[in-house]
């Protein structure tokens, strides 16, 4: 009898025991390949306005306000989007909606290149934020439920680094399309071949499995244990010895988890006893000082994120460098991310989740003050590469965080809460005043804001967010009854 057999469906705590202890498989990394994939390609989606913007500024003759607003627009949309698409995700699982959710803002990306004016162009990249929405919240709540405690900010900064190899490689398709063809039409082809990976759909609907910790909670019993066995049998076959036995939970801790979990959230037993929970659930104790403290954190993080990826092209050619040498910079800049969402992944499951944040927003902080002072191209690039490397390189911490502090059924709702309150203000309210602010009062002005807030998400961090280091997700549940 191998160890898939030894707890049987009715277990509740059967399948959280039995994915814990998988060991590290080509498995693992097929599912965390697949996850990042699908933010590789929706970064390349987001990146794709950064670099179409000077061509489209001088085309439409875009104001600086209608600038802040098309930037803002696709940031809206993911903001309106993400609270919906995380509930449903909770509701209908994280497979539907993440194979959805790629197939609506690709469509939408690609038909940005057939926009006739600015309005319609507009309308485009609101509705592709909408899709991104429903994406965006989804890769990490699958990694948190699929790798065992001990690697899930690790893997997420592998997982996180997909998103800026796709920040990286925009500008670098900028260097090799824009120049071939005249500016009206350059825009709308690289818009164009931003949209082709709408085709990864297919093979996230193919070869991604759902959760087996969602499918339990939702009381789908008989298929969660389908799909256990399966994994079991594939990782069996992968390392060619049985799986050790599961380590049983203590029956009051998981009682604890699941009685706090449905009072908490609100959640009501369905049939079967699966859980649910509505969409202001966060907002309600014991997760509303979480849901704060993680809000906090994103719209520091956000604001840093989308000031470097959107603006620094146009910042680069309003000191006086070429179109082709500001895009090459910006893809530097964007490549520091990498080995900082890397570095940072590691980091967390040595220092913890709290303190690789505080590190890396801080360092990030006092490097937008000095880009502010920063006169050279050199200064600039080399400031810019420090905010990329520690601010955009936070994320991997901050968003396994946001997936830590939500029980199973409320995971992608909670996570998404965030994530909207980090965008829209991080993201569309910043990044529709930036642009205002350089105008009207200089780049050190500017600078100097955007390191006030990430200043002020760390003080907020250090003093109401919780460790979550090394814990189950279902010890971290438990711990919300203390």
């Amino acid at each position: 009898m191998t160890s898939s057999a030894r707890l049987g469906p009715s277990s509740r705590a059967g399948i959280p025991e039995r994915m814990e202890r998988l060991p590290m498989t080509r498995f693992t990394g097929m599912v965390v390949l697949l996850s990042g994939l699908a933010w590789f390609i929706e970064s390349l989606s987001i990146g794709s306005l950064g670099v179409a913007l000077d061509p489209l500024k001088q085309v439409m003759h875009l104001s600086a306000g209608q600038v802040g607003v098309l930037t803002a627009a696709s940031t809206f949309g993911i903001v309106l989007g993400l609270i919906p698409a995380g509930f449903l995700a909770d509701k209908f699982g994280r497979k539907q909606m993440l194979v959805w959710g790629i197939l609506e803002y690709s469509l939408f990306t690609l038909l940005c290149a057939f926009s006739p004016n600015y309005g319609v162009l507009l309308l485009f990249r609101f509705l592709s934020g909408f899709g991104m929405g429903a994406v965006f919240p989804l890769p990490y709540a699958i990694v948190s439920e699929f790798v065992p405690s001990t690697r899930r900010a690790w893997f997420n900064g592998l997982l996180d680094a997909c998103l800026s190899v796709g920040y990286f490689i925009a500008p670098l398709l900028g260097l090799v399309i824009l120049p071939r063809f005249d500016l009206a039409m350059s825009w709308r082809v690289f818009f164009a071949v931003s949209a082709l990976p709408m085709l990864y759909a297919y093979v996230i609907h193919r070869m991604l499995p759902e959760s087996p910790r969602w499918l339990e909670r939702k009381g789908r019993l008989q298929e969660a244990e389908a799909l256990m066995r399966s994994i079991e049998q594939r990782v069996e076959r992968l390392t060619g010895q049985p799986l050790p036995a599961p380590v049983a939970a203590g029956v009051g801790e998981d009682a604890e988890a699941e009685a706090i979990s449905a009072q908490g959230s609100g959640a009501n037993p369905g049939p079967g006893g699966r859980l649910s929970a509505g969409i202001l659930a966060p907002w309600r104790p014991p997760y509303v000082r979480r849901t704060v403290a993680r809000a906090a954190s994103a719209i520091g993080t956000f604001y840093m994120f989308y000031i470097v990826m959107t603006y620094m092209p146009t910042l680069f050619v309003s000191q006086g460098l070429s179109f082709a040498h500001s895009l090459e910079f910006t893809a530097i800049i964007t490549a520091a991310a990498i080995p900082g969402k890397l570095l940072n992944g590691w980091m967390a499951e040595w220092l913890g989740r709290k303190w690789v944040y505080v590190l890396f927003m801080g360092v990030a902080g006092v490097a937008s003050l000095f880009f502010g002072l920063a006169r050279s191209a050199v200064g600039m690039v080399t400031f810019a590469c420090v905010m990329s490397l520690f601010g955009t390189g936070a994320f991997p911490a901050l968003k396994m965080s946001y997936a830590e502090q939500y029980p199973t059924h409320l995971r992608t709702t909670g996570a998404a809460t965030v994530e909207t309150l980090g965008r829209f203000f991080g993201g569309v309210v910043g990044s529709y005043a930036m642009p205002v602010i350089l105008q009207s009062a200089g780049m050190a002005v500017g600078f100097y804001i955007v390191a006030a807030v990430a200043l002020c998400a760390v003080v907020i961090e250090l003093v109401l967010a919780p460790e979550t280091k090394a814990l189950t997700l279902e010890q971290l549940e438990a711990r919300l009854a203390h």
